[in-house]
């Protein structure tokens, strides 16, 4: 058997490689190696290879993975264990679907059941070698069996709809809520799939009209085209009753801004998307309106990830989400279509014939 496999290793900015990378070799009594099937694409991928590599750790060792250097990227993957350490040896020849953040299970965070907090908290394929590749190492408690009614192709996106389903329990929606999806992109996309069971009224806001159909057919009761530089009033003017729930999953600039407009007195704003740059934010307003502003990040594999493939069982989502598979070969074609905003949905990536 070959001491190498194909990768996409990320080298610098703009800088992603295809490459012959030694295969992993030595694995922990806790650890299996996993035979890549798929690994999905997201925009902390588009941004770590375009922007600046503020997660990947490039130049400076990560403080918990210890890893620096040239990465392989990939933190949304599925596959088979073909391999196993001495304590993971019942998951053999399983498929499964990986969690990618590894925690210590010690700290307090980690006793509280929030993993994804953990003090040592590092991800797969940002912080460390992850799934763009043949073959990954991961740990197994943060991977999740893929039931037998539950496709390849449905189980690749367990991990961003995980993402989706924390987000919902952290916002603390309960029936009966009027909730506001501002942003119907990758992040919002899965919220509103993680909100079909929750008996609320989900209305969905999007530049896009092309989102916004797709957001109907996930489940959204109604929708409302935007234009991007709406202001906060304008688009407090668009849905004047408020919202119990604001969830912003696009991280534009000044996005922050046009869901507190959103949400109504004694309501609630959920900032899920990212913005790396500073942007004004009227405290005063939350303050008088005493709106609760939440943030959330990843997820908690074993409370997340399961949920996460029983709403994947019917395939719908993933007909709905997914644009289109790429070969690990043809990785450039793919990030062009992350990057230029091209993608219809989420991007696949195999390093398996297609």
């Amino acid at each position: 058997m070959s001491s190498t496999m194909r990768a996409a290793v990320l080298h610098d900015i703009l800088d992603l490689r295809v490459e012959d990378f030694p295969k992993p070799s030595a694995l922990g009594p806790d650890d299996v190696l996993v035979h890549v099937k798929y690994n999905g694409l997201c925009g902390t991928d588009a941004s770590e290879y375009a922007k600046s590599s503020t997660m990947v750790p490039l130049k400076t060792a990560h403080p918990n993975s210890k890893h620096v250097g040239a990465t392989i990227l990939g933190h949304e993957f599925i596959g088979t264990v073909v391999e196993a350490g001495s304590s993971a040896q019942d998951m053999l020849g399983k498929r499964i679907a990986c969690g990618a953040g590894v925690s210590c299970g010690q700290c307090l965070r980690c006793k509280e059941g929030r993993t994804n907090l953990c003090d040592h908290y590092y991800t797969l394929g940002l912080s460390i070698h992850g799934g763009l590749a043949e073959f990954v190492v991961a740990p197994k408690d943060i991977c999740v069996l893929i039931p037998d009614d539950v496709s390849d192709e449905s189980a690749a996106l367990t991990q961003p709809l995980a993402v989706g389903i924390h987000g919902v329990r952290r916002a603390g929606v309960k029936k009966g809520d009027q909730v506001i999806l501002l942003g119907v992109g990758a992040i919002g996309s899965f919220v509103c799939v993680a909100l079909q069971s929750y008996g609320v009224n989900v209305v969905a806001m999007d530049i896009s009209q092309q989102r916004l159909d797709v957001a109907t057919q996930l489940g959204a009761d109604s929708t409302i085209l935007i234009t991007p530089d709406i202001t906060p009033a304008e688009i407090k003017a668009l849905f004047p009753a408020g919202a119990d729930v604001v969830f912003e999953t696009s991280g534009a600039p000044g996005a922050a801004a046009r869901g507190l407009a959103l949400a109504k007195r004694g309501g609630t704003l959920m900032l899920m998307g990212l913005n790396k740059t500073p942007q004004d934010f009227p405290f005063t307003d939350a303050v008088l309106r005493e709106v609760v502003l939440q943030t959330t990040v990843a997820h908690v594999c074993k409370d997340d990830m399961p949920d996460a493939l029983a709403l994947l069982a019917s395939g719908t989502v993933a007909r709905l989400l997914t644009d289109r598979v790429y070969s690990l070969e043809n990785i450039g074609e793919a990030f062009a279509a992350l990057t230029s905003g091209k993608a219809n949905g989420k991007i696949l990536v195999t390093p398996q014939n297609v």
